[in-house]
C-alpha cells in the first residue's frame, strides 16, 4: 500500500511527527507534501498513492478542492473528508452541526452585535476567532472596559473574517475539560481509544496545552463516553478530538480537532494505540475505500 501525506509547511509537533515515522514503517511507500494552511494548491506525489492522509487541515478551500482533484485523479480516498476537515477549521460551522449540545452560540459582525451579546450573555463573554487554534484567538471580555479588545481581534482574525464567535463565560469549564479522542471504524462506527484530562494555568481559565493547561491522567464516565459517542459521527472527521466539559450539572460539547497524531505527545501512558488505529484505518481504506 502507498500513502500520500500532506502536511503543514511549518515544524512539526510531536505527535505528528510521531505518526508519520509510524505510517513510514507501516505502507510500502509514503510520499510527502508540504503545503501552508493558506496555500491554493499542493505539490503533487511522485507516484501514484492508494489512500490521501491531509495532516494540514485548511484555511483556505481552494486548497482542499485541490487535494480532491488530485486524489480523484489517482482513485484514492482522502482521509479526513475536505468537507469535515473545513468545517473542523471553522467554528462558524459549529452552529449547524453541534446546536443542542453547545453553549449559547452566536456570530457578530459589528461591535454593537457584539455589544448587545455582552449584554444578552450577563456581562461575562467569551469571544472567538473562528479560525483561532491553541487558545490562541480567544479572550474573556467581563466588562464594557474591555470590548476594545475585542474590536482588535474582529479587525485581525485569521482569515480576515470580520467576524468572531460568541458564547457565555461558564464558569464549570475552568474547573477543566477533557479530550477524548474516536476513530472511525471500517464499519463507519466509532470507537474511543484515548483520553486525557486537561486543567487550566492557575489563575488561569484556557485549558489548551499550547496556552499553559495540565495534562491529568482521568476517568472517563459512562456519560462522557455515551456522549462522545453519540456527536462524533457530526464531525465528519474520520480521527476526532472532541473537548468536552461539565457546567451545571450537564455536559457540553466545546470544540473538536481534527486528531491525526493524536495525543502521543501528551499521553501519560504512552499508549500508542491512537496511532496504530489510525493506521489500521487509513489501510482500510486503501483498499475498499470509504465506509461512508
Amino acid at each position: 500500500m502507498k500513502i500520500w501525506i500532506i502536511l503543514p509547511d511549518e515544524m512539526l509537533t510531536d505527535d505528528r511527527a510521531y505518526l508519520v515515522g509510524f505510517l513510514k514503517a507501516e505502507f510500502e511507500t509514503v510520499w510527502v507534501s508540504r503545503a501552508t494552511r493558506v496555500a491554493h494548491a499542493c505539490p503533487p506525489p511522485a507516484g501514484r498513492p492508494n489512500v490521501v492522509l491531509n495532516l494540514v487541515g485548511a484555511r483556505n478551500p481552494e486548497l482542499l478542492a485541490d487535494i480532491d482533484r488530485q486524489a480523484a485523479a489517482f482513485d484514492a480516498p482522502v482521509s479526513p473528508p475536505s468537507r469535515g476537515a473545513w468545517r473542523t477549521e471553522d467554528k462558524r460551522s459549529y452552529l449547524e452541526d453541534f446546536p443542542d449540545v453547545s453553549p449559547p452560540t452566536r456570530v457578530v459582525g459589528t461591535m454593537a452585535e457584539l455589544q448587545e451579546a455582552w449584554r444578552d450573555f450577563g456581562g461575562d463573554i467569551v469571544v472567538k476567532d473562528p479560525f483561532g487554534y491553541r487558545g490562541d484567538g480567544v479572550i474573556r471580555i467581563q466588562a464594557e472596559d474591555d470590548l476594545p479588545s475585542a474590536a482588535e481581534l474582529m479587525q485581525s482574525t485569521l482569515r480576515d473574517e470580520g467576524e468572531l464567535i460568541v458564547q457565555p463565560y461558564f464558569s464549570g469549564f475552568s474547573k477543566g475539560d477533557k479530550r477524548i479522542l474516536l476513530q472511525r471504524m471500517p464499519d463507519n462506527s466509532f470507537e474511543i481509544i484515548a483520553h486525557i484530562g486537561r486543567l487550566p494555568p492557575e489563575g488561569g481559565w484556557k485549558s489548551n496545552i499550547r496556552s499553559g493547561g495540565e495534562v491529568t491522567r482521568v476517568e472517563l464516565t459512562q456519560e462522557e463516553r455515551d456522549f462522545a459517542l453519540a456527536i462524533a459521527p457530526r464531525a465528519g472527521v474520520d480521527l476526532v478530538a472532541l473537548d468536552v466539559a461539565s457546567h451545571d450539572g450537564r455536559l457540553w460539547y466545546i470544540e473538536h480537532n481534527q486528531a491525526y497524531g493524536g495525543i502521543i505527545d501528551h499521553d501519560l501512558d504512552y499508549d500508542v494505540a491512537n496511532v496504530r488505529r489510525a493506521s489500521e484505518f487509513l489501510h482500510h481504506i486503501a483498499r475498499h475505500g470509504r465506509p461512508d
